[in-house]
């Protein structure tokens, strides 16, 4: 009898016992989905993040490489600047628009390139930066170098179905410093993630003109 009782005793502390462990194999597997589900949701985030960084650094590297070749002539006395500009960086507001003139040949149909970047605001998650260049024999006035047509097209530099411009600020400033005239230019944008707008990010250059 004693037998048959410590034998049922044993088979009541198997059976919690069973029932324990699988709670906590329940219990150690919501962590772990939640550990991963987070995770996952992290690097996601994560990867929008490098998206828009990425997208913004190389064009921001690319509008300064271009910047310190404004206003080169290398033929004749002066700095090359687009028809009817005070500066050999050209701004101007509404839209927000940056654009100078380099010389890329001493002679011929092509020796000047003309360069305009533009704000262009379409809807509140749909405004685009857009870059005109165009060869001409000459430096060309900002109105005719930023339309798409003329000796050149303008195109797109972000995919504007990832990514939009909230905001794309250009400004000139003149430096005098011991009787010598220089300037420096100013850009800043914002951007964010057309299908996530809690995705932005910030950035600022400031290039001084070399070919003043």
């Amino acid at each position: 009898m004693a037998t048959q009782n410590a034998k049922v005793r044993q088979r009541g502390s198997s059976l919690v016992e069973f029932m324990v462990a699988s709670l906590l194999g329940l219990i150690a597997l919501g962590i772990v989905g939640n550990v991963f589900i987070s995770g996952k949701k992290a690097a996601t985030e994560r990867s929008k993040e490098l998206l828009l960084l990425q997208n913004m650094t190389s064009v921001m590297q690319q509008m300064k490489e271009d910047l310190l070749r404004a206003g080169y002539n290398g033929v004749t006395a002066g700095s090359s600047i687009l028809s009817g500009a005070a500066y050999a960086i050209h701004t101007q507001t509404d839209p927000e628009m940056l654009g100078f003139v380099y010389r890329v040949a001493s002679s011929g149909s092509s020796a000047y390139r003309s360069v305009i970047y533009k704000y262009k605001p379409l809807s509140p998650r749909a405004n685009l930066i857009q870059l005109c260049e165009k060869h001409y024999h000459k430096p060309l006035t900002p109105a005719s170098a930023a339309k798409s047509g003329f000796q050149g097209v303008c195109y797109n530099l972000f995919d504007p179905k990832q990514i939009t411009i909230d905001s794309f600020n250009v400004s000139t400033i003149e430096t005098v410093s011991n009787s010598i005239s220089s300037a420096f230019s100013v850009i800043s944008m914002s951007a964010s993630l057309v299908n996530d707008a809690s995705v932005t990010h910030s950035m600022v250059i400031k290039v001084q003109q070399r070919n003043w």
